[in-house]
């Protein structure tokens, strides 16, 4: 008898089950879906792509891109004091103006976040240690380098 039902189930069925193919890593690009992680304990130890972030990813993308903001303005304003740009790529940048400059340092900064952030389930060259770790250990950079600054300063 339960066999009539699920037949019934898959005649009634418009589209095709989405469950027998696995996530596409540009899913995460659309709005649509609702895995957030792998549901079992087991399969959390494997690779995995999901289709929505927490509000910590969320928190820890906007830190990296304001700390990225941040770090352009005192790069500024230790111009203006006699400092150099050491980055040949940002200094290049610079030579255009300081918007150029500030526009190349948030597009650089913004344009590998979202390749990180499809990815960061995955394992970083077969260790323990995922993508998403990167995160937080670019913000530790960036204040790093932004207390750095704050003692070149006269």
């Amino acid at each position: 008898m339960s066999t009539n039902i699920e037949n019934d189930d898959d005649e009634r069925r418009t589209v095709p089950d989405r469950r027998l193919l696995p996530t596409s890593p540009w899913a995460a690009l659309v709005s649509s879906g609702q895995r957030a992680l792998n549901r079992r304990t087991n399969e959390h130890e494997q690779e995995y792509f999901v289709d929505t972030y927490s509000a910590q990813t969320l928190f820890q993308i906007v830190l990296l891109l304001a700390l990225s903001i941040v770090d352009a303005a005192i790069t500024l304003l230790l111009i203006q004091t006699g400092c150099e740009e050491i980055n040949p790529v940002m200094s290049h940048l610079l030579e255009y103006g300081l918007l150029t400059f500030l526009v190349g340092k948030y597009v650089l900064t913004a344009a590998g976040i979202p390749l990180l952030l499809v990815f960061k389930n995955y394992y970083l060259f077969g260790s323990h240690f995922r993508v998403g770790y990167l995160f937080p250990v670019f913000i530790g950079m960036y204040l790093c380098l932004i207390g750095y600054q704050m003692l070149l300063f006269p």
